[in-house]
């Protein structure tokens, strides 16, 4: 125990007697390692989280409904619909019906998705109504009118400008062209920008402007979504409703997340490569200081070992000087993440076409990052520190 102990008494020498400077330097470069580690797996895991709660909040719903197989349409929504909120776990049903018809505008003509809905509805199951940028959201009665997302209007830094409208602003009629040739002319009452461009190239009408149009297609829809009340178990839902044989195809939002499967499937791959060679550059950092640092204390240790401290006594007090440097920079590393760069991020999010992202780390992940700071620091203050502490006496008190 008293060797043990003189191994802290040797460590808290170095730590003492060394320059301050370069203590300071290098609890600033074992910081800046584990900063390194856990913020690029934060972000990564920002934007998979966002953008899969983008399509939740903005395309799918937590769980959505389709037609039977053969068929265009949910028929009888109203009994549909009732029977889905009836279900345990289930918050709120929103029923919408895909238009088939194209906007122009001017000279322009698109071919964008066009969703009827009841806004109460859709309000309560979505956040578009919470994402308007300029006008106001549809209202239960509201005919003639239509909302359009910020790809269809267009502008200045809009993603796809380019197959826009171009100049499409709130107040302007455009035309709503429908495949069965009747066409009908719409105030744009708002634009909403969600941040999330699939979400954007949408717009919608009142179901009662699709029923005014369409008479035939009244309780009939193309998709019914379905928000969970919070911490309901969405597979026993799903099977909840499969159960009722309602004569519809019931799928979870996943299924629809298309492409963003292989983005956040990308990002998994990309964050563990770079945690690989964030572990990597935090050992080449502390075998470099701990390096340095027995060889310019190469006498001191061979004085030691003439005076009868035990090379591993010498090379222990080494390891727990590793593992003070990686300590404090763990430490100084959680303050500035969890306290400076997590609500700088969450005031700031990063601005991307898939969602506005910031920082998501879950202390699990975060505590699994910091040990491993930690073991590879040990390991790496062990390496230089046999080879020096195993050198002859004479050779290290001369400095060979």
């Amino acid at each position: 125990m008293k060797k043990i102990g003189l191994s802290f008494y040797l460590t808290w020498k170095y730590i003492t007697r060394g320059r301050k400077w370069t203590l300071l330097l290098t609890i600033f470069l074992m910081t800046a390692a584990f900063i390194n580690l856990v913020f690029i797996p934060a972000l990564f895991n920002g934007i998979i989280n966002g953008s899969n709660q983008q399509i939740v909040d903005t395309l799918t719903g937590d769980i959505y409904v389709t037609p039977p197989n053969g068929s265009d349409y949910i028929n009888d929504v109203s009994q549909v619909t009732n029977k889905i909120k009836s279900i345990n776990g289930i918050k709120d049903v929103s029923a919408a019906f895909s238009v088939p018809a194209r906007i122009k505008y001017n000279n322009i003509t698109g071919n964008w998705q066009i969703i009827a809905v009841n806004p109460d509805n859709h309000s309560n199951v979505f956040d578009v109504s919470k994402k308007m940028t300029s006008g106001s959201y549809l209202a239960s009665n509201d005919l003639n009118q239509i909302i359009i997302g910020r790809q269809i209007a267009g502008g200045k830094d809009v993603e796809e400008n380019a197959l826009s409208l171009k100049t499409a602003r709130t107040g302007n009629n455009i035309s709503l062209n429908l495949d069965n040739g009747i066409s009908r002319t719409l105030k744009v009452k708002g634009i909403f920008n969600t941040g999330f461009v699939q979400s954007d190239e949408r717009a919608f009408i009142t179901y009662n402007e699709l029923t005014s149009i369409m008479p035939t297609l009244k309780n009939k829809a193309t998709t019914i979504n379905i928000k969970l009340v919070t911490g309901a178990n969405e597979g026993q839902v799903i099977k909840n409703i499969i159960a009722d044989k309602l004569n519809v195809n019931v799928y979870s939002w996943q299924d629809a997340a298309g492409i963003m499967k292989s983005v956040s499937s990308s990002f998994v791959s990309i964050n563990v490569l770079l945690s690989a060679t964030s572990v990597l550059i935090a050992a080449v950092t502390i075998i470099i200081i701990i390096y340095i640092t027995v060889i310019n204390k190469r006498k001191e240790i061979g004085i030691l070992r003439v005076i009868g401290v035990k090379p591993y006594i010498i090379v222990l007090s080494y390891v727990i000087l590793s593992a003070i440097y990686a300590l404090i920079g763990i430490t100084v590393g959680t303050l500035v993440f969890w306290f400076v760069l997590t609500p700088y991020f969450e005031a700031h999010p990063f601005v991307l076409p898939i969602c506005n992202a910031v920082l998501d780390l879950s202390w699990s992940d975060f505590i699994i990052r910091a040990q491993a700071i930690l073991i590879v620091s040990i390991f790496s203050g062990l390496v230089p520190t046999l080879v020096v502490a195993h050198t002859k006496m004479l050779d290290a008190i001369l400095g060979k």
